[in-house]
């Protein structure tokens, strides 16, 4: 058998030191690419590092601007509440000054009132009088107030003070606006 060998020896050396050398380039290409992406990837974690700790630090310094902000809110409640306080307090000022004009004005000579209460829109009065039709016209004259509702005779008793015999009795109705 014969051998013949067409390539020249040193062609296949050159081929081999080429291979070698694509080998190292590629290598070099690839650590040098790898890196860029490393080295690419540390400054935006680095970046965003910072821009974490910048916000944290802002977020320190609002603090106490949020904490003067609740405390104003607080305040800004606590005014609103003593405001409707007044409010109320004029509107029931107003209301107790007429219905006492009104009932002043109603009262006949026979009629006595011992007291006048009144609580969330309901008032109850108890009086004394010399005879029953003085009491009946003190009724119909509640019923026809405007703001009176709901008038009711709740008793009449015969009783004795000072040796005059008197009726007692107690009126309950609603205070409307």
């Amino acid at each position: 058998m014969i051998r013949i060998n067409l390539l020249p020896a040193k062609a296949k050396k050159d081929l081999f030191k080429y291979d070698l050398y694509m080998f190292f380039f590629v290598m070099a290409l690839a650590l040098l690419v790898f890196g860029g992406f490393y080295y690419y990837n540390t400054k935006e974690i680095a970046k965003r590092n910072a821009m974490i700790e910048d916000t944290k630090k802002e977020i320190q310094n609002l603090q106490q601007i949020y904490k003067e902000y609740l405390a104003m809110e607080q305040e800004k409640k606590e005014i609103q509440r003593r405001i409707k306080a007044i409010d109320s307090i004029k509107e029931g000022r107003a209301l107790a000054a007429r219905t006492l004009y009104d009932l002043a004005g109603i009262i006949k000579d026979n009629v006595w009132i011992k007291s006048f209460k009144k609580t969330e829109g309901k008032f109850e009065l108890e009086g004394r009088s010399l005879e029953n039709e003085s009491i009946s016209i003190l009724v119909e004259a509640l019923s026809k107030v405007p703001y009176i509702k709901n008038v009711e005779l709740k008793g009449v008793e015969d009783a004795t003070e000072e040796g005059v015999v008197i009726k007692k009795f107690v009126i309950n109705g609603e205070i409307v606006l």
